[in-house]
């Protein structure tokens, strides 16, 4: 007896790789990691990590001052860098 070959959806279309869908902390609206800008927290100052490579949490948010004004109001980037004493006081998007 052969082994069962694994059932394929002839007519499904191919889709292209996706690219990882990303949250902003101000407006909770969804983007792509080349549309939303990533805070990171840096000897516990929040700063922008503009290549997206710096260790730790990292907060998405839209390079739009109302989102980041919005995650300010909120408490959002502390809260989703989970740092309790978080300095944002210097950042700025856009």
């Amino acid at each position: 007896m052969q082994p069962r070959e694994p059932s394929r959806d002839v007519g499904a279309p191919v889709s292209a790789p996706q690219e990882p869908v990303r949250t902003c902390v101000g407006c909770r609206g969804r983007g792509s990691r080349t549309v939303l800008v990533r805070v990171a927290c840096v000897d516990g100052r929040a700063v922008v990590d503009e290549s997206r490579r710096l260790p730790g949490r990292g907060a998405w948010l839209h390079p739009d001052p109302t989102c980041l004004a919005l995650a300010l109001k909120r408490k959002a980037i502390p809260r989703a860098l989970r740092v309790a004493d978080l300095d944002v006081a210097g950042l700025e998007v856009g």
